[in-house]
């Protein structure tokens, strides 16, 4: 590309060289974890679906450097998904950008470096540890395949990089978004009534910033419908070379409208009719996307496990709903996803069970099950806890250790007994906040 093309583009991109502020949102709960990476050398890889906000928090990295008296000009923000460098995407690309940015703009002196949608530039990752190397330079890239990220991240950067995930809006952020702070236990009391119909209103229409910030709820679909078409044209069919894309199309769909039931690549392969290796790659395709996740069940033996069947959860629940055949029944699934999203968010293994009383979700710290969580979410009015729902809790009286046991609810609040086990009943939306 022409270097004076190209320095108008980089230009255009990074505004904030000459105002020295840049616009960056409503801040995520991630962010000061990110900016704890500042001053180490590793590469910081931001993770996670198309759109969920990864471009925002590089912004509001970039905003905050800013306010404590960065060099604007020491900044450099790249957006590798710009239509002008589609046809050249490649690691001379990515060094021509370098060279000029050293060239023209900042010639010496440690700079920080944000590659948006990286995982566009194949080999990326061996560009960004040469630079690291050898020359002072803080790197940030964003990507949105989970699986291609790691497995380039696990294999050239390998003990150099720090890896976050984003996800939509957990329901904290939703609130702030619609212009509530922290919320207290006192101003949940005080606001219980329109906290609930905010919740509502998350679990139909999800998570996705765009969509929180959109007031009809015809754009609120339209925008959810697009956001599916990308995910499946762009990050799945072309990305994997997918053929057969009524077939890929029908699966997802499925696993979608199918979220927190049990199931197993054979049975995917039994109700699709297509070969065992199509099932694995699809549902391997779908993955990466991050348009859905699988918890797996957990057993003390890692080959019982990959054998095992798996649960499939929605990245956000509007999505879901916007293309699922939904049910009037779908209120409790859709509870036990965002269940399973908040749990994503603050703990690194997290399993379902089946040991002769199934248990939703098992919270896994080193060695030791921490925390057992079932989610019962049934109408406001009910206040008897089927006792299939304490099941899983009782066999607790005869293992070893301490563990928290926790079923969570519509609105039922308690703390209860079920043998020897005691019980904290907390309400769903309290839960998700952290009451």
């Amino acid at each position: 590309m022409q270097s004076a093309k190209l320095f108008e583009i980089l230009s255009n991109y990074n505004r904030f060289w000459l105002s020295g502020h840049i616009e960056a949102g409503i801040e995520r709960d991630i962010l000061p974890a990110c900016l704890r990476q500042v001053d180490s050398k590793e590469v910081v890889v931001i993770k996670g679906v198309r759109r969920c906000g990864k471009s925002t928090l590089m912004a509001q990295i970039i905003g905050a450097l800013l306010a404590q008296g960065k060099r604007p000009t020491a900044i450099l923000r790249v957006n590798l998904e710009e239509p002008l460098f589609s046809s050249e995407y490649t690691i001379d690309l990515l060094e021509q950008i370098y060279r000029l940015w050293r060239e023209r703009v900042q010639p010496q002196g440690r700079c920080l470096l944000f590659l948006d949608e990286v995982q566009n530039i194949p080999g990326w990752e061996v560009w960004v540890r040469g630079r690291t190397d050898t020359e002072d330079l803080k790197v940030f890239v964003t990507g949105s395949s989970s699986q291609l990220l790691s497995r380039e991240v696990g294999t050239k950067l390998t003990g150099r990089q720090v890896s976050f995930e984003v996800f939509p809006l957990s329901f904290p952020e939703y609130l702030r978004f619609k212009g509530m702070g922290t919320i207290t236990p006192l101003e949940y009391e005080a606001g219980k009534a329109a906290i609930r119909r905010h919740f509502a209103d998350y679990l139909q229409y999800g998570g996705f910033p765009e969509v929180v910030l959109t007031e009809t709820v015809e754009d609120k679909e339209l925008l959810l419908k697009s956001y599916f078409e990308d995910l499946l044209y762009r990050d799945i069919v072309a990305r994997h070379e997918v053929r057969d894309v009524a077939n890929l199309r029908n699966l997802a769909v499925y696993l979608l409208t199918n979220i927190a039931r049990p199931t197993s690549i054979n049975k995917l392969r039994r109700n699709f009719s297509i070969s065992q290796d199509k099932t694995e790659h699809y549902v391997s395709a779908i993955l990466e996307s991050y348009l859905l996740s699988r918890l797996q069940m957990f057993s003390y033996s890692l080959k019982s496990t990959l054998r095992a069947g798996f649960k499939p959860y929605a990245v956000d629940t509007g999505l879901r709903n916007r293309v699922a055949f939904s049910f009037s029944e779908d209120l409790g699934w859709l509870a036990e996803n965002a269940v399973y999203a908040h749990l994503m968010r603050a703990h690194e293994e997290v399993y379902f069970l089946a040991d002769g009383g199934e248990t939703d979700f098992l919270v896994k710290e080193g060695t030791r099950i921490v925390k057992r969580i079932q989610v019962w979410y049934e109408d406001t009015a009910k206040s008897t806890i089927p006792d299939r729902e304490l099941a899983a809790f009782r066999i607790l009286s005869a293992e070893p250790g301490k563990r928290e046991c926790i079923l969570v609810t519509n609105n039922y609040e308690d703390s209860i007994d079920a043998g020897a086990v005691r019980i904290a009943c907390i309400p769903l939306v309290k839960f998700l906040l952290g009451l």
